[in-house]
């Protein structure tokens, strides 16, 4: 005997706060996936400067494009494959799985996230370091 859980096979019900997780999650993931979109036209608008410049070969181009287009389309798949298999994990009552797999989509979003707000911070610090007064002179 496995456990009490095999042995009536029966499955846990879903969960709600589960199911709030997983609207949650959906939610921010078409969020993330508009986002991608102009990112991806951004870095091929970059690679138009660097095309131009005199002494960049187009191999060093159009290894810039396919690197930025191939992060995007990396991207984009991880979401939509974590959402879609966490909600069908959720519909087949496996809460766990669905929990796990929804963490596929949410994790690139949290990273994009906290490398913006890194930025800001920086940012930030930056300004003040320069703004700041020069010791005085001994």
């Amino acid at each position: 005997m496995i456990g009490p859980i095999a042995a009536s096979g029966q499955k846990e019900p879903p969960s709600k706060r589960l199911r709030v997780w997983l609207i949650v999650v959906t939610i921010l993931s078409v969020f993330g996936l508009l986002a991608a979109i102009p990112a991806a036209f951004f870095g091929t608008y970059m690679a138009a400067f660097a095309a131009d410049d005199p002494s960049a070969s187009t191999d060093v181009v159009w290894k810039f494009i396919v690197t930025v287009w191939g992060l995007a389309g990396g991207y984009v798949l991880m979401i939509a494959a974590g959402v879609a298999a966490a909600w069908i994990a959720y519909r087949k009552r496996r809460n766990r799985l669905s929990f796990w797999l929804s963490l596929l989509a949410a994790i690139p979003i949290l990273l994009i996230v906290l490398a913006v707000l890194a930025f800001v911070v920086m940012s930030f610090v930056w300004t003040a370091s320069i703004q700041a007064p020069l010791p005085a002179a001994l």
